[in-house]
């Protein structure tokens, strides 16, 4: 009974009670699955079996209850942290509690303004070395991947900015191996009859490979921050100096940074993908951006400072995030029973917000399937309910690296701009795995602009 004396309503179910159909939809299409789940209406669905209880959140209200206002009774969704703790330990994704906050704690200052400025001129750096690289794909007129190129751009990125230390030698291997890790992740979450660990097929021995050299590699990351040497202030440099600096790394150490590596370049990589597709399709959007580029750069490298000048820039990032956004599901499992905009939330069941489906909800979203980027102006933005666009999630569990990963997005976008034009040759389907990915890549051509 709640605080008025109203007994909560069990949300809308969905009409079939099969753990296996459940699962079966979501392998199958698990974006389209969502939004139909969501239409059973009230912005709170029900899947109810005997074995378990899952709801759909995507009223913004309910979302920002979940994840803000009522944080404290969701936990990480007990299934997916134990199938995720596997390959990325127990650092800041996965930690709950005590834990968790002296990990935020810790990790927080690394983003904070004054560094993000002084990381600029890195970000740019690298920037321009792979773009230069792009020149023989403009001059050849030849077709290239650039999902492949964000991916080697955001490792770089991060690699250089974050830790400190360049990984040019082993980029391919780590890029490898975690793709093969989400993969492997992706696959354990839509099967319920999967091979144990230590049954040698193929899938789990290239899980255990992947996972190996993505430890070999932050250990070496670790090793090398433990060296010594000039006063550094990245983000490894403030773990270091948390933890101690101690000559045999903790493995919350190990965990924290390998979930750096894994988030920060996949989840960055994925938005860079989906912007250069975005504007690839829409010309006239990208004349926009060529046009802002040229008043507020001209042909000189950007700085920190130019960033609040790249409103519309930023803007093609922000439609971007809502159209694709790469954290496209959040799961949670409720502690104790709560109630949600007057729907009942069972204790121990799991609760998931999609922020693919209430980017997309033409109740919070006027012509939502359009890529309007003029939509996120200080004019059309105001009003918006909180929630209704939540692409770095929401509440105390928000990225910690939100603003990293905006500055990091919009100077790639505006320093391609500046020398490109981009044209996709392929149509694209996304997929929802372990982020929202475009299905086989994007490929595009380009030309010198």
């Amino acid at each position: 009974m709640n605080a008025t004396g109203q007994v909560p309503k069990p949300a809308p179910a969905l009409p079939f009670n099969s753990p296996l159909r459940f699962l079966r939809e979501l392998r199958t299409d698990a974006l389209g699955f969502l939004t139909r789940w969501a239409e059973l209406g009230g912005g709170v669905a029900r899947f109810q079996s005997r074995s378990f209880t899952s709801l759909l959140v995507t009223n913004p209200e309910a979302v920002h209850h979940v994840l803000q206002d009522n944080h404290q009774n969701y936990v990480k969704e007990v299934r997916s942290a134990r199938i995720f703790r596997v390959g990325l330990g127990n650092g800041l994704f996965l930690s709950e509690g005590d834990t968790w906050r002296a990990q935020r704690q810790t990790v927080q200052p690394a983003f904070q303004r004054r560094r993000l400025a002084e990381m600029t001129t890195t970000i740019v750096q690298t920037i321009a070395e792979r773009l230069d690289r792009w020149t023989e794909f403009s001059d050849s007129r030849q077709e290239f991947s650039v999902s492949e190129e964000a991916s080697r751009l955001t490792l770089e990125v991060v690699s250089r900015t974050l830790l400190g230390q360049e990984l040019r030698e082993e980029a391919d291997a780590l890029g490898q191996a975690l793709a093969t890790t989400f993969e492997h992740f992706s696959y354990l979450l839509r099967h319920i009859l999967v091979a144990p660990p230590f049954i040698p097929t193929a899938r789990n021995r290239a899980f255990r490979h992947a996972l190996a050299t993505t430890r070999s590699i932050v250990d070496r990351l670790i090793k090398a921050g433990l060296s010594g040497g000039e006063p550094r202030s990245d983000l490894l440099a403030l773990l270091l100096d948390a933890y101690g600096g101690q000559r045999t790394e903790p493995q919350e150490l190990r965990d924290i940074v390998t979930t750096l590596l894994g988030a920060s370049i996949e989840t960055a990589a994925v938005a860079l993908s989906w912007a250069w597709y975005l504007l690839g399709k829409n010309s006239e959007a990208q004349s926009k951006l060529h046009q802002e580029v040229r008043t507020v750069l001209g042909h000189r490298q950007p700085g920190f400072e130019d960033l609040r000048s790249l409103t519309y820039t930023r803007m093609v990032i922000d439609e971007a995030l809502r159209l694709f956004p790469p954290a496209w599901v959040i799961s949670r499992t409720a502690v104790g029973e709560d109630e949600v905009c007057g729907f009942r939330i069972p204790a121990g069941s799991s609760v998931y917000a999609s922020a693919w489906v209430t980017h997309r909800s033409p109740h919070y979203w006027e012509n939502p399937e359009a890529f309007d980027p003029e939509r996120f102006s200080p004019a059309r933005r105001n009003g918006r309910l909180s929630h209704a666009y939540y692409p770095f999630g929401g509440g105390p569990r928000s990225c910690a690296g939100d603003q990293f990963s905006l500055a990091e997005l919009c100077l790639a976008l505006a320093m391609t701009a500046q020398r490109f034009r981009v044209t996709v040759t392929r149509p694209v389907v996304p997929v929802g795995l372990f982020t929202l990915h475009p299905r086989g890549g994007v490929h595009a051509t380009i030309s010198r602009f």
